[in-house]
């Protein structure tokens, strides 16, 4: 970290103050943590301290709205089973036993990152075959989306479910022809599984969620929301991990919002209430209305075209819509997974339903996902002032998984385009692990659909590179209500900011994919320098002087 929030300014730039009808500046002078000058380097002035960008660009700092920065942090410290690691179920099968080989008998042995779609096979490692190469050892497979889990005999019988289990409310234990447990469980079953696991500890947890941070921190985010507290290990668990984090500081590198995970008398329980402190927030409660496409339990209205089914709700439709409205009642923000048409319609059903009964002026509740939009979705969405934030990277991470579920009928699934159009705030953000958590892959996806990995999917739905940042700063700033005081470089407004390495706003098409941080500052202070550390500085002229 390197300390300018006294007084600091930047020259010789193209800066982008991201206010539409304004061409870029040349610079711009953050003091005590707010942008209080922009303009052309010649009439810069005075300074504590000087950097000459050197022709480089600066744009507001990056929000991710949805992503799940406990996920990340959790899964570092686990066996990798990403692209990276394993091209084959053998492969797989081969990283965990040797994990086991020097694990104590009977001890747990946990993998995250595992994607199907990477593997030769293009399948789950069965059971039986776990069972084989590992006997001693319990094992817990997770795949990358957190939705499933994967286990092998001696994990079964350590959570002691056998053959008999009945099934639950929102999930479902994989079986195979014979009816005997394959290992595999979906949704609610995974989640039972994943909360009887052996804790980390805090202090581990805390450490590791500390990297994370400075990780996004690299790829130019200055703010986050953590979308569903409680959805790794349980809400309890989650929450105290990062109390543990945030420690005695005033505050965390990134500016955070937190989704509590939590119906709202368990919100009430605790003693939670919204709170929008702009470093800390806690305003918003979330909610699962279906599940996920790559496992064929999105909540859809026609049949997948590689599979006879429809998806399923997480819990009963009108329990879900108890609970939007009691929320709304309450005055928390709301967002809501949903991803099958079917969900989404449900969601907005409740939406209507508790403006109806206490109307709040800005109540900007959210969809997260909105995979598949219902016929009217658009234009009830935008009555409400009800925000989308998509995931743009799914149309890389998940290229197979929509293709074979949805056919011809792909091309109109993550719409971009089609919400713009509708008037609807359109948000941008990774939902990593599931999806990247670069938002610059999140961009260029916005931008060509996927085109890298084949044929683009809903070529109809692209965006601008302009309207793609725009998801990533004022998207998110807008999600968080956060909108009035940053994500926009302006006098008076939040000195949050970044460098990147190319212009991703010019004329020609940029390389989003490629595109390097140099530098991020939140609050006026420097938190990220790979190009202008005070060594670089000799060259540059004394503050007042150009």
């Amino acid at each position: 970290m390197i300390d300018r929030a006294g007084s600091l300014r930047l020259i010789n730039g193209r800066i982008y103050r991201f206010a539409a009808d304004r061409s870029p500046a040349e610079a711009v002078v953050v003091r005590d943590g707010k942008v209080a000058w922009v303009g052309a380097t010649r009439d810069a002035p005075a300074a504590a301290d000087t950097i000459d960008l050197q022709g480089a660009t600066v744009l507001p700092g990056l929000t991710d709205a949805h992503i799940h920065l406990f996920a990340i942090a959790y899964g570092r410290l686990l066996v990798p089973l990403g692209r990276a690691h394993a091209a084959s179920v053998g492969d797989v099968v081969a990283r965990i036993r040797a994990q086991a080989a020097t694990t104590p008998k009977g001890e747990w042995v946990h993998a995250a990152e595992f994607d199907e779609n990477h593997l030769a096979e293009h399948r789950y490692p069965t059971r039986d075959e776990l069972d084989a190469a590992i006997p001693d050892h319990p094992v817990l497979i997770r795949r990358f989306c957190g939705h499933i889990a994967i286990v092998n005999g001696a994990a079964l019988r350590a959570l002691e479910i056998d053959e008999g289990i009945s099934e639950v409310q929102g999930g479902v234990f994989g079986r195979g022809a014979d009816g005997r447990l394959d290992g595999s469980a979906t949704e609610a079953a995974a989640e039972l599984i994943f909360r009887r696991l052996p804790p980390i500890s805090h202090a581990t947890l805390a450490q590791s969620l500390h990297a994370t941070i400075d990780d996004c921190l690299r790829m130019g985010m200055t703010a986050a929301v953590e979308a569903a507290v409680g959805f790794t290990s349980g809400f309890d668990e989650e929450f105290a991990v990062w109390r543990v984090a945030r420690g005695d500081s005033v505050h965390l590198p990134m500016r955070l919002g937190f989704m509590h995970q939590l119906d709202p008398e368990e919100a009430v329980a605790r003693g939670l209430v919204p709170t929008r402190d702009p470093d800390w927030q806690e305003m918003t409660l979330k909610f699962f209305a279906d599940g996920i496409v790559g496992g064929r339990t999105s909540a859809v209205s026609e049949d997948y075209c590689d599979t006879p089914t429809r998806g399923f709700f997480m819990r009963p439709e009108a329990d879900l819509k108890r609970v939007i409205v009691a929320a709304h009642e309450a005055g928390w923000q709301v967002a809501v997974h949903a991803t099958g048409d079917r969900a989404v319609a449900c969601v907005i059903d409740a939406y209507e339903a508790g403006q109806g009964r206490v109307a709040w002026p800005d109540p900007r509740h959210r969809i997260e996902h909105f995979f598949c939009p219902p016929r009217d979705g658009f234009a009830r969405m935008q009555r409400l002032g009800a925000l989308i934030v998509m995931q743009p990277s799914f149309l890389t991470r998940m290229r197979r998984s929509i293709e074979q579920a949805f056919g011809p009928r792909r091309h109109d699934k993550y719409p971009g385009r089609s919400a713009l159009a509708a008037g609807v705030h359109y948000v941008a953000s990774s939902d990593a692990p599931t999806g990247l958590t670069s938002p610059w892959a999140g961009m260029a996806d916005a931008v060509d659909r996927g085109l890298p990995d084949g044929e683009p999917i809903g070529p109809n739905e692209a965006l601008t590179p302009r309207e793609a940042v725009a998801a990533y700063i004022h998207g998110g700033a807008y999600a968080m209500k956060q909108e009035s005081w940053r994500g926009v470089l302006a006098p008076g407004m939040a000195a949050d900011l970044i460098v990147p390495d190319r212009d991703p706003l010019t004329d020609a098409a940029p390389d989003l994919r490629g595109v390097n941080v140099l530098m991020t500052m939140v609050r006026g202070v420097i938190h990220h320098d790979a190009a202008f550390s005070r060594a670089g500085r000799n060259a540059v002229a004394p503050a007042g002087r150009v």
